[in-house]
């Protein structure tokens, strides 16, 4: 199996690095589940500490919009890795950061944010974000071959904590392949992501790829990008729909760190500075890092 480094549609810009720390390559066969007992989106020390994916909850669109941070083919840099012990982070696994909380203090609010509308308690989840999991968790059996199997016992926080009877040895963790949480991971004491109904999102993946999880169902398509509106439409002194478009890709992608509002149809110098830094990040770009869109601009940044 060829396996893919990127996933499809993932935003990474600013929220990328790999280049900042390559990573050793591997041949995936676990994935390893985290919260991250926040709100946002981290920037995890600069990538220091990051995993190699972070999903974060849609409630509009009651989906996951997707981070990425490492190659899939990777290590990432989520687990605690002590030297002359057990490989953790090297040891062929996919981290995924699920934003959000397994601390049952924050089980209905987190200050005025409420849980289920503001922010996910991922033991008791809206169904959407669970199914939005299994469809991750089937993809990434699809297309990298990781098992859909797991431990039997998920233990709530904070008793996950520690030393307990469901964090591996360093035997079972050489041995194991398949979907585990941080709790499972020797060398670690981290608890999360708590009391996740695993076999519940489990038979969602396995039910969405068939034959218990055994099939090769195939990736949708993505969608076609929208067809360039020609480069008259942008720069100073410009108002239309297709700038605020443009702009709102540029979020979407995690370019848009320079617009103190959000988009708008106006063109300003925020759009011009976001789209060079978008221009940038692809090295099919980097020649005519104007901050105007082009075709090719346009074409990669919806793509």
């Amino acid at each position: 199996m060829t396996i893919p480094t990127l996933y499809p549609g993932a935003i990474r810009g600013s929220h990328w690095y790999g280049d900042t720390y390559e990573g050793d390559l591997m041949t995936p066969n676990v994935l390893c589940l985290h919260t991250t007992e926040g709100t946002n989106v981290d920037d995890y020390a600069h990538g220091s500490n990051a995993p190699t994916l972070t999903a974060g909850p849609d409630f509009g669109a009651k989906r996951f919009t997707i981070y990425q941070h490492f190659a899939l083919n990777r290590s990432a840099r989520a687990l605690e890795n002590h030297p002359g012990g057990v490989e953790t982070n090297t040891l062929n696994v996919i981290q995924l950061e699920l934003i959000g909380t397994c601390d049952p203090v924050h089980k209905t609010a987190w200050g005025k944010l409420r849980a289920g509308v503001d922010y996910i308690y991922w033991p008791d989840a809206p169904e959407w974000a669970y199914d939005a999991l299994a469809e991750l968790i089937a993809w990434i059996h699809t297309n990298i071959g990781v098992p859909l199997t797991g431990p039997g016992k998920w233990l709530a926080y904070p008793s996950s904590y520690g030393g307990t009877n469901a964090r591996m040895s360093f035997a079972e963790w050489e041995a194991f392949k398949g979907i585990c949480g941080h709790q499972h991971v020797p060398e670690n004491v981290h608890g999360d992501p708590g009391n996740l109904p695993f076999a519940e999102i489990l038979a969602k993946a396995k039910a969405l790829v068939g034959n218990g999880g055994s099939s090769t169902k195939p990736v949708p398509k993505p969608t076609a990008p929208p067809a360039f509106p020609g480069r008259q439409y942008f720069g100073t002194g410009k108002t239309n729909k297709y700038i605020k478009q443009l702009g709102e890709r540029l979020v979407q992608k995690g370019f848009g760190t320079h617009y103190r509002v959000g988009p708008s149809e106006e063109w300003g110098p925020a759009d011009r500075l976001n789209v060079r830094d978008f221009q940038h990040s692809r090295p099919e770009l980097r020649g005519d890092a104007d901050g105007l869109p082009g075709p090719l601009t346009w074409r990669l940044l919806f793509s």
